[in-house]
């Protein structure tokens, strides 16, 4: 409960100008082969980062799912298969039914742990005071109401933009990103070499039975029941998981994530069509360097479970003379546009002859999202950020959500000669210019502004949205 009042807290209040640190550019190489260069925003403490929503029930009973099943073939070839085919059979010796179980057993070991740590590791959160450097491309995430770091994507499920997402995971509970994806590496590796080594030593079981049909006393009920039930549980996620891995190790050796790989499938194909100029991948270093940046500069702590990112996850090398290129990519899609405003209705009149001082109507219909509420169409079309802040887009993502949507409108109410009646909702600048002479005669002054908290255009504050009129 605390943490959702935490989470909620965060979302509705922007940071202050004082509570942010400013940028240090440090760079890092990895390796001889080409220039690279980084950019990190904080050589120093690591601030704190937007917790994720709690776990779902959907989530739990994923979790718990593979848990049991994990468990059950782990225990099962053991009790069920193997001791009873020591004591039947005298030329399987003590000594190799040790060796077999010793192998599978440490096998299943190392997939619990890294399973753990897949569970328990924090994905990478973007850091509350995060902000680009200053003349570069920013993204900005309108359901974190935050900037968003290169790589990193608005999560649904966690409800917050994680640091080089590549997926949310419903196996682990948990997303694939910055801070786990080393450790889904080395789980789904352990998964695959224990699974193929579970299916190997029921096989073998089976086959030595078939060799010597005549010699072989028949297995049990329980025993051939076991053994079906082996095959059909641990079969089809050895297949899957196999692939998965192979497909995971080609985004590590070129330094891509799975939402990386539909950015570029969009990119590649609009540059062929004319629609953008060349750009390259930018983070694709070469396959040792990409390695070395996921797993480690140490090939002797790729296997243990407790290594963690040594980078921020803000910031990433890229290949290339000039590391501000790294907020350029995914290029802007040309063919997704803000729509332009269209007012409901000419500009009125409110109150005592006060002319509405932008002359516009109070309710335009602005872009919004199809599927957002009907006042969400009342914020106007400035007070959102402006072309150098966008969401990146991807069209087979899902994660990330934009205002490149067709408007939405909204039902307004008018008064007997046409015009626009809305409740009154003063800003208190135009207060603090104006004076109260400018305002209806009985009109309370606005709420003072915080001098902690920044005011900016497009948040939903306690006292009513921040009105372009008087």
């Amino acid at each position: 409960m605390t943490t959702a009042v935490h989470a909620a807290r965060l979302e509705s209040e922007p940071l202050a100008p004082s509570q942010r640190e400013p940028d240090t550019s440090v760079s890092e190489d990895y390796g001889p082969s080409t220039k690279r260069h980084v950019v990190e925003a904080y050589p120093g403490p690591v601030p704190p980062v937007r917790p994720r929503a709690p776990p779902r029930p959907s989530e739990v009973y994923w979790v718990v799912a593979v848990v049991a099943l994990m468990v059950f073939l782990h225990m099962t070839p053991q009790i069920f298969i193997m001791w009873p085919y020591y004591r039947k059979t005298p030329s399987f010796t003590a000594r190799q039914l040790t060796g077999v179980l010793l192998v599978h057993n440490l096998l299943v070991l190392y997939m619990y742990v890294t399973y753990w740590y897949c569970l328990s590791t924090d994905a990478g959160g973007v850091p509350m005071n995060w902000h680009p450097p200053d003349g570069s491309y920013k993204r900005y995430c309108h359901q974190c109401r935050a900037f968003k770091p290169p790589r990193a994507h608005h999560c649904r499920v966690c409800r917050r933009c994680v640091l080089r997402m590549d997926h949310h995971c419903p196996w682990i509970g948990n997303c694939v990103g910055h801070g786990t994806y080393g450790h889904f590496l080395r789980y789904t590796t352990a998964v695959t070499l224990a699974a193929w080594n579970h299916l190997l030593m029921i096989t073998l079981r089976v086959v030595d039975f078939w060799s010597v049909y005549d010699l072989m006393p028949r297995p049990s009920t329980t025993e051939a029941v076991m053994i079906v039930l082996n095959y059909l549980l641990c079969l089809p996620p050895a297949l899957l998981v196999a692939f998965l891995t192979l497909y995971h190790y080609v985004l590590l050796c070129t330094n891509t994530t799975s939402v990386e790989t539909w950015e570029k499938d969009r990119v590649s194909r609009q540059i062929r069509r004319g629609q953008i100029a060349y750009m390259a991948f930018p983070f694709d270093l070469g396959c040792w360097p990409n390695v070395l940046q996921v797993l480690g500069p140490s090939p002797l702590t790729w296997l243990w479970p407790c290594t963690v990112p040594t980078q921020s996850g803000t910031s990433f090398p890229v290949a290339g003379p000039r590391p501000e290129v790294q907020f350029l990519w995914p290029p802007k899609d040309p063919r997704v546009r803000r729509r332009p405003v269209r007012p409901t209705g000419p500009a009125f009149t409110y109150g005592d002859e006060q002319l509405n001082p932008r002359l516009r109507a109070s309710h335009a219909a602005a872009p919004q999202p199809q599927a957002a509420a009907d006042w969400h169409a009342s914020a106007p079309h400035q007070d959102l950020p402006d072309e150098d802040m966008y969401d990146s887009y991807s069209s087979a993502s899902g994660d990330d959500t934009d205002d490149y949507a067709p408007p939405g409108h909204v039902r307004v109410r008018r008064g007997s000669e046409g015009l626009e009646v809305m409740a009154p909702q003063y800003s208190r600048v135009l207060w603090d210019e104006m004076g109260a002479e400018a305002f209806p005669p009985g009109t309370e002054p606005p709420p003072e502004q915080d001098p902690n908290v920044e005011y900016v255009p497009g948040y939903e504050y306690p006292h009513g949205t921040f009105a372009e009129y008087g």
